[in-house]
């Protein structure tokens, strides 16, 4: 199976689009300041996924199939992003089991931690 096929059977068509055009424009220097290693791909793709409103465990399985990172620097990566208020937890009732956790964006506090204007990047 290729990449691309996992791709469609976890995440949605505009979550990797916004993937795509966050790591573009949160690659530059001045996000460093950030703490060290929380800003990369995961961190990236989960706030495309919380722009989207995916849930958590179809975003981990996705990075999981696709080798981007483990389970855990997921975990790692969604605390520290919700600690800074950019990503928060939105519970969604499952038919069994657990409930899933769905990824809300925090638009606001995400404009003022990454200096974004209201318009969407190109």
């Amino acid at each position: 199976m290729e990449q691309s096929d996992g791709v469609h059977e976890h995440l949605n068509h505009n979550t990797i689009q916004d993937f795509i055009k966050l790591s573009k424009l949160l690659s530059d220097n001045r996000y460093t300041v950030l703490k060290p290693n929380t800003l990369d791909l995961v961190a990236i793709l989960l706030l495309a996924a919380a722009i989207n409103e995916e849930l958590f465990f179809d975003v981990v399985a996705w990075g999981e199939h696709t080798q981007l990172a483990s389970k855990a620097t997921f975990s790692r990566r969604k605390d520290y992003l919700e600690s800074i208020g950019v990503v928060y937890e939105e519970n969604v009732r499952a038919p069994y089991g657990r409930p899933k956790i769905r990824l809300r964006l925090n638009e606001e506090r995400f404009r003022e931690v990454f200096k974004i204007n209201e318009e969407k990047p190109e």
